[in-house]
C-alpha cells in the first residue's frame, strides 16, 4: 500500500504548517530518510522526510498552502501499488507545473467549498483570485467538472452594483496582505496572551554606568576569545539568569490551569527577523559564561534572520527579553510571550538627568518595564525581582556570576 505523507505535529501548539517548498520533483524517485518538503510551523522551519522509498505523488497541496497537522499532502508509491482515497478534506492533486516552479512561488491550492462540484486547480485558484462561490458554479467539464471557463462566466454575470461596492471597499480600505507562517502564528499567540493572561506592568529607570564600564573592560577579552562582540543584551541575560536562579518563581510557566515550576533556568531573546518576530531560546544559562552566553547568543541570532531555527532552539524558555535600544526607543511594555510569567522590555541606554546620592547629576540610564502574568506572580513578588535585577545593573559586583568572563 502506497505510504501517505502527512504533515506532522512538530510541538504541542503546532495546529497547522504550510507547506514552503517541494524539495523533489513530483513523480521522482525518493530514498527512504530523504527531504522532500520544507514545512513552516508556528516557531520555525523543518523538512519532512521520506518514512520509505518510492516515487513522490499525486501531491494534494501546492507550495505557499497552509495544512492542518495530521493531513495527507502527498503519497509515496512503491511499483505496482496503487494510491488509496485519502478522504476528506484533501484537494484534488496538483499538476506537476503547479506545484514546483523555479520562477514564481503558486498560489495556495485552495479546498473544495462544502456541497460544490469537483474543480480543476487552475479553476479553484481562479475562483479564490475572483471571490467566486464553487458551490453555485455549473460545470460544464468531463462529468460536471469546473473548468476555468465556467469560473470567468460565473464572474461576469456578478451584478455590477456588487463589483462596484467591491471597488470602493476596496479603495477605502487599501489592499489587505493575509499574514501566513510565522507573523500568523505570533499574531495569534500575542492576540492569545494579551486576551487570556492578565497582565501588569512595572517600571524603573536603571543607572547604566557600571553596566556599560564591564562591558568595555570585558569586550575585547571575549572578542580575542570568541570571536564575539559583547553586547548589552549579553550583560542582561546574565544578570537576568542570575535573578531568576535567587527568585525561581519568575522562571514559570501556566500550564493546564496552573503554574508550572521550570526545571532549568532558561531565557529567550526575542529577535526581529523578515520572516516575523521569534524568540530563541538559551538554555541553563545560570551555568554559562559571559562568554558562552555571547557566542551562543549569536549563533542562535544568526540561525533566526537566517530562517533556519529548529524547534529545539525556540522551546523551553521561562523568561523573555525584549531589547529596543538599538532602535532609539526609549521606553515600551512587551506582551508576554505565552506561557512564560513575565517578559523585559528593554529601552535604549541615554544620557538623562539623575539623581545619585542626593545630588542631580547626568548619567546613562536605561528604562527596563516587566510585563507580568498575574496568575504566575504578584505584585510584590514581581516588584522584589525586578528590584534584584536593577540592583545587578547598577552593580555587577554584587552577582555571584558562574565561570569566568
Amino acid at each position: 500500500m502506497a505510504t501517505a505523507v502527512l504533515m506532522p505535529r512538530l510541538g504541542l501548539t503546532m495546529d497547522e504548517g504550510t507547506i514552503i517548498r517541494w524539495l523533489v520533483q513530483l513523480g521522482s524517485e525518493v530514498a527512504r530518510g530523504e527531504a522532500i518538503a520544507e514545512i513552516e510551523t508556528d516557531k520555525a522551519t523543518a523538512v519532512i522526510e521520506a518514512e520509505t522509498a518510492g516515487t513522490l505523488g499525486p501531491i494534494f497541496f501546492s507550495e505557499g498552502t497552509s495544512v492542518p497537522v495530521g493531513q495527507v499532502i502527498a503519497y509515496l508509491v512503491a511499483p505496482g501499488e496503487e494510491v488509496p482515497d485519502p478522504g476528506p478534506p484533501a484537494a484534488s492533486p496538483v499538476a506537476i507545473d503547479e506545484v514546483v516552479s523555479e520562477h514564481r512561488a503558486p498560489a495556495p491550492v485552495p479546498r473544495l467549498e462544502r456541497g460544490a462540484a469537483p474543480a480543476s486547480p487552475r479553476a479553484r485558484r481562479l475562483a479564490d483570485e475572483l471571490r467566486v462561490d464553487l458551490s453555485k458554479v455549473v460545470g460544464s467539464g468531463p462529468r460536471g467538472r469546473i473548468i476555468e471557463e465556467d469560473v470567468r462566466r460565473a464572474a461576469e454575470r456578478s451584478s455590477q452594483s456588487t463589483k462596484q461596492a467591491a471597488a470602493q471597499t476596496t479603495a477605502a480600505s487599501g489592499q489587505v496582505t493575509p499574514l501566513r507562517g510565522m507573523r500568523k502564528a505570533a499574531a495569534e499567540r500575542m492576540v492569545n496572551s494579551f486576551t487570556t493572561a492578565p497582565h501588569f506592568y512595572l517600571s524603573v529607570e536603571a543607572d547604566a554606568s557600571a553596566l556599560l564600564e564591564r562591558r568595555e573592560s570585558l569586550l575585547p577579552r571575549i572578542a580575542e576569545q570568541s570571536g564575539v562582540r559583547l553586547t548589552v543584551s549579553d550583560l542582561l541575560i546574565e544578570i537576568a539568569a542570575q535573578t531568576l536562579q535567587e527568585y525561581p518563581e519568575a522562571s514559570a510557566v501556566w500550564a493546564d490551569g496552573g503554574v508550572r515550576r521550570l526545571d532549568t533556568i532558561n531565557v529567550g531573546l526575542a529577535v526581529a527577523t523578515d520572516r516575523g518576530l521569534v524568540v530563541p531560546v538559551l538554555d541553563d544559562v545560570n551555568h554559562k559564561s559571559l562568554r558562552e552566553i555571547a557566542v551562543r547568543r549569536r549563533a542562535l541570532t544568526e540561525k533566526a534572520r537566517a530562517g533556519s531555527l529548529t524547534l529545539r532552539d525556540l522551546e523551553g524558555g521561562g523568561f523573555t527579553i525584549s531589547n529596543l535600544g538599538m532602535f532609539a526607543v526609549d521606553r515600551f511594555s512587551a506582551i508576554i510571550n505565552p506561557p512564560q510569567a513575565a517578559i523585559l522590555a528593554v529601552g535604549r541606554i541615554k544620557e538623562r538627568p539623575f539623581v545619585a546620592n542626593g545630588q542631580l547629576t547626568v548619567r546613562p540610564t536605561m528604562c527596563l518595564t516587566m510585563s507580568v502574568d498575574h496568575r504566575i506572580l504578584d505584585g510584590a513578588e514581581a516588584a522584589r525581582f525586578l528590584g534584584r535585577l536593577v540592583a545587578l545593573v547598577e552593580e555587577p559586583s554584587r552577582a555571584d556570576f558562574t565561570g569566568a568572563p
